[in-house]
């Protein structure tokens, strides 16, 4: 790793870099700037060596090896640590932790959110999440994951806004940025920036911020109510498939927007899928494109998968069309879910030609 003092690590690249980590350690996230003084205890580490045999030499060195995209402002601790045992910080997981917390400065200096102190153990979400000076209030019962260390808490849930609208909340609270609170922050940073561009289709976001313990995106959905609720069993009749049918292209729109991008959502299921009052259905978040990667074509199946057990009320049989098994469902809209239900992906059609067939 290169020392701060580095004479040919250009000015312009030390003050973008101190810029982008909001002066502090990249890894503990300490502020660098000595309190009541004028100077600083940064050093800039590489992540691919500066020279050929130097910490990480199995990485490959990219031709700007003095780059901003190859340097991390940190700490002098850490930076030996991490050039002392350089085996357990090969160079993409010291990629991640660079992306994630540069990432996560630009959502906090949007909406900066005051520091709180760190607790003994990570907190879930509570009755109450305060971003900046607004409070939104929790609803129901958050779901709530351990990682498998036990240091990170992955809590979702409903919550609304001070004036009613409904919400949805997602939090990853942690002491250490250990590899799997790690990939769970860089996920959740991910979806924010995402959700910023107000692509069709997906969830408008309300607020993020970000802060050494938790990370946290709120975005708006259309009501608490999901495709299973919303159906409830009733899926079969004659009004809730033509319902079904009207309510389907905005749900579309927003896959059709992940697709675009080489993303696809991942863990559609009938809570994941949300419906205002009129039946139109929305996308609840983006799913886990930004941590399970698969195929839109697996989307495409999953969807199809959703809307034939809505209306026969039973999974897909080979070879018996939705049309028979309900007699309620018009000849075109099972021949749509029948071709994004074959086996093989590049026979399934995309999710607009899967939304044009489902038109009644």
């Amino acid at each position: 790793m290169a020392q701060a003092q580095r004479k040919h690590i250009p000015n312009e690249i030390r003050r973008a870099l101190f810029d982008a980590t909001d002066r502090r350690c990249t890894i503990c996230r300490r502020p660098l700037d000595i309190e009541g003084g004028t100077h600083h205890i940064g050093e800039m580490g590489h992540i691919a060596p500066h020279s050929p045999d130097g910490p990480r030499r199995e990485a490959v060195r990219p031709a700007e090896v003095d780059g901003l995209s190859n340097l991390m402002l940190l700490c002098p601790s850490c930076h030996r640590t991490i050039d002392k045992e350089p085996g357990l910080w090969p160079d993409d997981h010291l990629r991640a932790i660079k992306a994630e917390h540069e990432g996560w400065v630009v959502v906090e200096r949007a909406r900066p959110e005051p520091d709180k102190p760190l607790d003994e153990k990570p907190m879930g979400l509570g009755e109450i999440v305060e971003i900046g000076d607004v409070a939104y209030r929790i609803a129901g019962n958050p779901q709530e994951e351990r990682s498998t260390d036990g240091r990170a808490i992955r809590s979702r849930a409903f919550a609304l806004t001070p004036d009613g609208h409904h919400l949805w909340i997602r939090r990853i609270a942690t002491r250490w940025p250990d590899s799997e609170a790690l990939d769970l922050r860089v996920a959740l940073a991910a979806e924010a920036d995402l959700l910023a561009e107000a692509l069709p289709g997906l969830p408008p976001p309300v607020a993020a911020s970000m802060t050494a313990e938790t990370a946290t995106l709120v975005t708006a959905i259309p009501s608490f109510t999901t495709l299973a609720q919303f159906y409830g069993g009733r899926g079969r009749e004659s009004e809730a498939v033509r319902v079904l049918a009207a309510g389907i292209a905005g749900l579309c729109e927003g896959l059709a927007s992940l697709h675009a991008r080489g993303l696809a959502h991942g863990s559609l299921d009938s809570d994941s899928i949300m419906t205002d009052r009129g039946g139109a259905l929305f996308l609840r978040d983006v799913g886990d494109a930004f941590l399970h990667p698969v195929e839109p074509a697996e989307d495409v199946r999953r969807l199809a998968e959703l809307i034939h057990v809505t209306v026969t009320g039973r999974p897909p049989v080979p070879l018996v069309s939705a049309a028979v098994l309900n007699p309620a469902v018009p000849e075109r809209f099972a021949q749509a879910l029948d071709r994004a239900l074959v086996p093989d992906p590049a026979g399934r059609g995309d999710i607009v030609e899967l939304s044009a067939g489902l038109r009644m």
